[in-house]
C-alpha cells in the first residue's frame, strides 16, 4: 500500500482557537496525518483508499465556530443547530496521475468543542485532536451508524489518540 501523500490545510477563523491552543493547526494536522494512516491500513483491501493512490491527497481542517457550523449544518444537511465537528467528504477519484485527491473537509465549532471539554474535564487540545480523527476517519468512509460500525470507529479513534500519547477519549472519569 502506497502510504499516499498527504496534505493537511489548517485555517483558523475564531480567535479562540489559537488563543485557548496556540499549536492548534500543528496539532490538527497530526490528528490527520494519524487518523490518515491508521484509518487506511483498517479499510478493506478493496477500498479505493486502501491501495495506492495516482496522486497526493488534500484534507481541509476549518477551526471555526458555532454559528460557521450551523449554518453548514443546515444548509448542507438540513440540520438548524451547531454541532462540535462536520465532515464533508470530497471528490475521491482521481483519473489522473498527480492529481490531488480531494478527501473532505473538517468544520469545528470553537464554542461547542470548549463546553464539551470542560463538561468531560479533558483538556480541549485533545478533544479537538479527537474531533479531527473523528472527522478524517468519516472521510475515510467510516460512520457509526449501527453498534458494528460505531466499535469499528471507536477502536480505530481510541488507537489513533494512544499512538499520539493522548487518553481514551470515550473513558469516563469521575
Amino acid at each position: 500500500m502506497s502510504a499516499g501523500r498527504l496534505r493537511t490545510v489548517v485555517r483558523v477563523d475564531h480567535e479562540s482557537w489559537q488563543a485557548e491552543i496556540p499549536d492548534a493547526v500543528k496539532l490538527s494536522r497530526q490528528a490527520a496525518r494519524k487518523s490518515w494512516a491508521l484509518g487506511r491500513q483498517a479499510l478493506d483491501p478493496s477500498h479505493f483508499l486502501s491501495g495506492t493512490l495516482p496522486g497526493p491527497v488534500e484534507i481541509s481542517v476549518l477551526l471555526s465556530d458555532n454559528g460557521t457550523v450551523r449554518s453548514l449544518n443546515r444548509d448542507h444537511l438540513g440540520k438548524d443547530k451547531a454541532t462540535n465537528v462536520l465532515s464533508f467528504p470530497g471528490e475521491v477519484d482521481s483519473p489522473f496521475p498527480d492529481v490531488e485527491i480531494l478527501l473532505g473537509d473538517i468544520v469545528l465549532a470553537w464554542q461547542i468543542v470548549a463546553k464539551e471539554a470542560q463538561r468531560d474535564k479533558k483538556p480541549v487540545a485533545e478533544h479537538m485532536t479527537h474531533l479531527v480523527i473523528h472527522g478524517v476517519l468519516h472521510l475515510l468512509g467510516y460512520d457509526h451508524e449501527c453498534e458494528e460500525d460505531a466499535a469499528v470507529m471507536e477502536r480505530l479513534e481510541v488507537n489513533c489518540m494512544a499512538s499520539l500519547g493522548l487518553s481514551d477519549p470515550y473513558a469516563t472519569g469521575d
